[in-house]
């Protein structure tokens, strides 16, 4: 089973200790991907829903206070 790698090259390579020393820190790569949102207006659209929610459970409180329990 002697079958060629596509990444027999790279597979042994050497690393410059030099370039490990010099790798971003996490909270600096975290700073770089914050303006990014997968999910863009996501969050508009939840607002959007607890708004309705609430104006919907304040008719019904009202509306509650006027009849009565049924």
């Amino acid at each position: 089973m002697n079958e060629k790698s596509k990444y027999d090259d790279i597979i042994n390579t050497e690393w410059n200790e030099a370039s490990l020393k010099n790798r971003m820190s996490p909270a600096q790569r975290a700073k770089i991907f914050l303006p990014f949102s997968a999910l863009a207006g996501y969050q508009d659209e939840l607002d959007k829903t607890l708004e309705q929610a609430i104006a919907s459970q304040e008719t019904y409180s009202s509306t509650m206070l006027k009849t009565g329990p049924r």
